[in-house]
């Protein structure tokens, strides 16, 4: 019962600190009731550690920042060894000034209640950009992952084994010193190395997670992709892929799937190129290596050069886990109120670089939604927009005639706000699409005398909002 005290407490206390609330800040916050024997333990280890650590350096000890990714709280309750409970406390802490500054301790609850720091790990650097565990030897225990930030844009990545130092779970009380020498804690380090980015995938399918590195070049000429996974000699690098030539800025490094019969898993890397322009790398596994599927080999550049305006990124735009890349469309435009619109053509890879359409949507990013446009409006369709009316913002779809004629209204859609929103949304022939708290989207036909193929539920059918990961991930 005790036990589950513990682990009740620590999961109030973790849900606090992801808040962003620093540990040693808010300790009253932290505190949980009487009969929570864990915690109590727990809080006195840490300022055991910390108050050792104090004397050893001669300095003040912080909770070290951790910028980036899952874990992000400064105490952290990890299953290190994959048996359903979160038996492993893990804290991060920093020492300005000294040489290795930055310490993450690891606190291993024992059949008695109490915790026992039991490994440790030490880096240089200001803080830590991110942290992650995964079993990269299918031995049971996790490894730790840990993204060193050095300084502003300079990231070192670890990967270490706590293997031969989580060696006390088990024993009952605390026996030898409270706070063992720093290096009698530290894990074994399998692999320290510069990057620009990394992502954890199996990216070969044999079910064995594989640390993928994204490193850029200055020169712009020699940035890869570099892929390490667990071998005979340990952890070690397994293939390599050249990305584009020409980068100067990586945008965006996302893990998904490249299509196929059974969807194969794929890195994209989105980069910048010193034309202006975005380079699209996409690395998944063929033939026993990674490979760069539309790199093009005369160039040294992908095939997919794209030019997309803000908050227009590669997403999944049909669901089948494979991500999509957006192609802009400029279409034809008439008298002073078109505007510049454009449709989005989406097309997918597989691993062996054959390209396949998906589908042709029109996005209106502003106002938050997204349209699939049918094949019959393909090549004679154009579109304006209609903004006169205060809490009503109307996109209207024509059929494109030619330069010299007007084209012909056959739908709008609109999005409106206000307080009378819901008696404009069903006005006339109008009809709702989506609604919230404080917008309702609703459209209408016009009587055109073209049948565009659609009806009230084909266009909701049609209709999508626009979300979050469109632009994050």
């Amino acid at each position: 019962m005790k036990r589950i005290l513990a682990f009740g407490g620590w999961i109030a206390l973790l849900l606090v600190s992801l808040t962003g609330c620093l540990f040693g800040l808010a300790e009253d916050l932290y505190r949980l009731p009487e009969g929570s024997p864990g915690y109590e333990d727990l809080t006195q280890r840490i300022n055991e550690v910390r108050s050792a650590l104090e004397r050893e350096y001669s300095a003040v000890v912080e909770y070290a920042q951790i910028y980036s990714g899952e874990h992000i709280s400064t105490v952290q309750l990890q299953d290190l060894d994959g048996d359903g409970q979160r038996e492993t406390a893990v804290t991060f802490f920093r020492l300005p000034g000294a040489e290795r500054p930055l310490k993450i301790f690891f606190f291993t609850l024992q059949p008695d209640e109490s915790y026992r720091v039991t490994a440790a790990l030490e880096g240089d650097g200001a803080a830590i950009n991110a942290v992650d565990y995964v079993d990269l030897n299918r031995e049971g225990l996790k490894e730790v992952v840990v993204s060193w930030q050095v300084s502003s844009g300079v990231y070192q990545l670890g990967v270490y084994s706590l293997d031969e130092r989580m060696t006390h779970r088990g024993q009952s009380g605390l026996e030898g010193p409270a706070v063992p020498p720093l290096s009698s804690l530290l894990g074994t380090e399998l692999l320290s190395t510069n990057y620009s980015d990394y992502k954890l995938i199996d990216l070969d399918e044999d079910t064995q997670t594989e640390v993928a590195v994204v490193r850029l070049d200055q020169a712009g000429e020699n940035s890869t992709l570099d892929l390490y996974g667990w071998g005979d000699d340990g952890l070690g690098r397994q293939s390599s892929a050249r990305l584009s030539n020409g980068i100067t800025a990586l945008r965006r490094v996302r893990t998904g799937y490249v299509a196929g019969e059974l969807p194969t898993p794929a890195i994209y890397v989105t980069s910048d190129l010193i034309d202006g322009a975005q380079a699209v790398d996409i690395l998944a596994w063929r033939g026993n290596e990674v490979r760069n599927v539309v790199l093009d080999a005369d160039t040294g550049v992908s095939r997919e050069r794209l030019r997309l305006p803000e908050g227009v990124d590669l997403t999944d735009i049909n669901g089948d886990a494979v991500l999509e890349i957006p192609h802009l469309r400029a279409l034809p435009s008439y008298g002073e109120n078109a505007g510049d619109f454009w449709l989005t053509d989406w097309e997918q890879y597989d691993r062996y670089a054959e390209c396949s359409s998906v589908c042709t949507t029109y996005h209106n990013i502003a106002d938050g939604w997204y349209l699939e446009i049918p094949d019959s409006w393909q090549d004679r369709l154009t579109i304006s927009r209609n903004d006169v009316t205060s809490g009503q913002r109307a996109v209207i779809f024509s059929l494109w005639n030619d330069a010299e004629t007007e084209p012909t209204r056959f739908l709008v859609l609109y999005k409106l706000t206000g307080v009378n929103r819901a008696t404009r949304a069903t006005t006339g022939d109008r009809f709702i699409l989506w609604e919230d708290a404080n917008t309702i989207y609703s459209a209408a036909f016009y009587a055109s005398g073209w049948d565009c193929g659609l009806d009230e539920a084909g266009v909701r059918e049609r209709f999508h909002l626009i979300l979050p990961s469109w632009s994050n991930d």
